[in-house]
């Protein structure tokens, strides 16, 4: 088990706090950034073996890190909370979704939010800042970043009379990644083909007019891509938190007495597979993809036989 803290300091970065007055033409990169990462390792690993000749091997692993900006050369925002001092690097930002609007009285009756056009089965956001519009001010910090705070895995082997198995998980928490694309609103900017097909789950449960649920977990469709519901918001931010059984293989060893009478020194036989399960809460495509809209090759699944002769 380690714990570590580690606090680093003239990190290179580029100058923000410069005015546009001074007239400056080249941008300025200097070592001043801070920054901390803080956390803990820890693995363990156990064996043993039974009275009858069956031995087990267990293992796991688990890693926590997170980490805080202190300095990063920025002027303060005109509302604090959009400091991204203070918080994790990449920490991901955006508006505070309260569901869909249901009736144009709501509409009325809340903050007039300008980002374009609002409809009936619009996503509606909060606003933070208490002026009475909902814009760019009223983003703050949200969720987590793209990269985990905690990684883990664990696996058991077991071997008995020439049979052997064993597996392997793997996985993520602490990831939130807000996705986007017309395949989630319903607008077809620029290839039909590619862009403006959208998901079977979006068709099934949008807002409609047939199916006015203000806790649909799509917002209204809209050909046009209504601005409003493209916005950066929890509404888009999933958890991409993940448990993958990354590698589980059975197999068998042929005894010494029959491999020996055809002159081999060992013969086994075995199936294994590569990220056979994983397990989610996020549905839409694989959690580990990077791609905002799912548009990247996802992880394969492979299955192998095999077999291991040795002379």
């Amino acid at each position: 088990a380690d714990y570590f803290y580690d606090m680093r300091d003239g990190i290179f970065l580029e100058r923000k706090s410069t005015p546009g007055a001074v007239g400056m033409n080249v941008t300025q990169f200097v070592n001043i950034g801070q920054m901390v990462n803080r956390g803990f390792d820890l693995s363990a690993q156990f064996d043993y073996t039974f009275a009858n000749g069956l031995s087990l091997s267990a293992r796991g692993n688990v890693t926590f890190n997170r980490n805080k900006v202190l300095y990063n050369d920025e002027p303060d925002q005109i509302w604090k909370y959009q400091n991204t001092v203070g918080f994790a690097h990449g920490q991901q930002q955006g508006l505070i979704a309260e569901g869909l609007f249901s009736s144009q009285e709501e509409i009325d009756n809340w903050p007039e939010q300008k980002f374009g056009d609002v409809r009936v089965g619009d996503i509606k956001y909060r606003d933070v800042n208490g002026d009475g519009i909902v814009n760019s001010y009223d983003m703050v910090k949200i969720g987590y970043s793209v990269i985990p705070e905690i990684t883990y895995g664990f696996g058991v082997s077991l071997n008995y009379k020439g049979f052997d198995a064993s597996v392997f998980f793997s996985g993520v928490d602490h990831v939130t990644r807000i996705i986007s694309g017309d395949n989630l609103f319903g607008g077809a900017t620029t290839s039909v083909r590619q862009e403006g097909q959208i998901f079977a789950d979006v068709a099934e449960n949008a807002w409609t007019t047939v199916n006015p649920n203000p806790a649909a977990s799509y917002p209204r469709q809209s050909l046009t891509g209504a601005n409003n519901n493209k916005q950066a918001s929890t509404f888009w931010q999933k958890d991409m938190s993940f448990l993958r059984l990354k590698n589980a293989e059975i197999g068998y060893t042929f005894p010494k007495k029959w491999t020996n009478k055809i002159k081999m020194k060992t013969l086994r036989i075995y199936v294994s597979g590569v990220n056979l399960l994983t397990f989610s809460k996020f549905k839409l495509w694989d959690p580990e993809v990077t791609a905002t809209k799912g548009n990247a090759y996802p992880t394969t699944r492979t299955i192998s036989v095999g077999l291991n002769v040795n002379f």
